[in-house]
C-alpha cells in the first residue's frame, strides 16, 4: 500500500528514504546519549525583518497563517472545550507547520519537546538534514522555531526541542504538554478519540486549482480501529500500521490522536489507504519506544508502573 495522505503536496520518494532508522546518535550506548541543549532564545514579536531561516516571502506565508489563528484563537478554544474535558489542553499542545506545505505537530514535554512525522521534515535523512528547522504556530498564533534532532524514517516519527520562541517576554514558563497514554488502560483504546490537525490550503481532489475553506486547524472525532494484520508497528514506512476513522486531509500528517476520556496520547496520524479510505497513523508503541531510545523518557506524562503495550489488531 502507498502512503497518499501526506503533509506535503504529492511527491515522488528518494532512494534513502527507507534507511531503516536515521536519527541523529542513534548509534551511541543509552549512557553516551544526552538530551541535546534546550536553551531557548526569545526574539520580539512583529519585527519586520523575516524570520531566522526564513525569506521574505515564507515569512509573509507564516504572518498570514499567524494573523488568521490570533483572529479564530477564541472561536477555536470554544469548539475544543465542547468535545470534552482534556480537548482544550490537546489544543494548546498542537502547532501547526507555517511552512506552505503544511504539518502538524504536539507536544510531548513541558520543556519544549515537539513530535511530528518524519516525512514532516523530509522524506529521506539527506533531506532531513539539510531541513532540520522549522517554525511553527500555536493555536493562538504563537510562533517557534524547532529543531529536529531525532529522525527515524522506519517508524515515520521525528522529535524537535524549541530553540526559538516570539515573545516580548522571556520566562514563559513550560509547554503545555499531551501525556502518553497508559499502556493499561485498554478500554481508552476502545472509546472516542479527537484528532487536532491542520489540512493544507490546497484543494487536490478538485480537477482546477483551486483553494479549500478548511480552519487552519479542525478537530475532529472518530475511533481506532486496530493495527493492519501483521504489520509491525515500528514499520511505518510505507503506510501509518494504526487504523483510525477520524476526518483528515493532506497536512494532517503528524496531527495527535488523543482519547476523548483520558486525554492521553494515543498515536499520530500518517497516511491514508486510498483504496479503503481508511486513516492512518503511528501507533503508542512506536512513540513510546522512539521517545525511550532518544530522549529517556519511558514514563513521559504517565503514572510509573506500566508494565507493557497493549497492542489490538481487529
Amino acid at each position: 500500500m502507498t502512503r497518499t495522505l501526506r503533509s506535503a503536496t504529492r511527491q515522488n520518494t528518494t532512494t534513502d528514504s527507507k534507511t531503516p532508522t536515521c536519527t541523529a546518535g542513534s548509534l551511541e550506548s543509552a549512557q553516551q546519549r544526552r538530551r541535546p541543549n534546550t536553551a531557548i532564545s526569545f526574539i520580539p514579536t512583529n519585527q519586520r525583518n523575516p524570520l531566522e531561516g526564513l525569506s521574505a516571502e515564507e515569512t509573509r506565508l507564516l504572518r498570514k497563517k499567524q494573523h488568521r489563528l490570533r483572529l479564530g484563537k477564541a472561536t477555536l478554544a470554544r469548539t475544543a472545550a465542547s468535545y470534552g474535558n482534556h480537548s482544550s489542553a490537546a489544543l494548546q499542545a498542537t502547532y501547526i507547520f507555517a511552512q506552505e506545505e503544511a504539518g502538524t505537530a504536539v507536544c510531548v514535554d513541558r520543556s519544549g519537546w515537539i513530535l511530528t512525522c518524519s516525512h514532516c521534515f523530509g522524506e529521506s535523512e539527506r533531506e532531513w538534514r539539510g531541513n532540520r528547522y522549522k517554525w511553527l504556530l500555536d493555536y493562538a498564533g504563537k510562533a517557534v522555531q524547532v529543531e529536529c534532532c531525532f529522525w527515524d524514517g522506519r517508524r515515520d516519527l521525528a522529535l524537535a526541542r524549541v530553540v526559538r520562541v516570539e515573545a516580548d517576554e522571556t520566562g514563559l514558563g513550560m509547554f503545555v504538554s499531551i501525556p502518553l497514554q497508559s499502556s493499561t488502560s485498554i478500554s481508552a483504546y476502545d472509546g472516542n478519540i479527537m484528532c487536532i490537525g491542520q489540512p493544507g490550503a490546497d484543494d487536490l481532489e478538485s480537477e482546477t486549482p483551486q483553494a479549500t475553506d478548511y480552519d487552519l486547524i479542525e478537530i475532529s472525532e472518530g475511533r481506532l480501529r486496530g493495527l493492519v494484520p501483521h504489520a509491525d508497528p515500528h514499520d511505518n514506512s510505507e503506510i501509518g500500521s494504526l487504523k483510525h476513522n477520524a476526518w483528515t486531509y493532506w497536512g494532517h500528517s503528524g496531527a495527535p490522536l488523543v482519547c476523548a476520556r483520558t486525554g492521553g496520547l494515543l498515536g499520530l496520524h500518517s497516511s491514508w489507504d486510498d483504496t479503503t479510505a481508511m486513516r492512518h497513523g503511528i501507533p503508542l508503541v512506536a512513540i513510546r519506544a522512539f521517545l525511550t531510545l532518544h530522549l529517556e523518557l519511558s514514563g513521559v506524562g504517565e503514572a510509573e508502573g506500566v508494565e507493557k503495550e497493549i497492542i489490538i489488531i481487529d
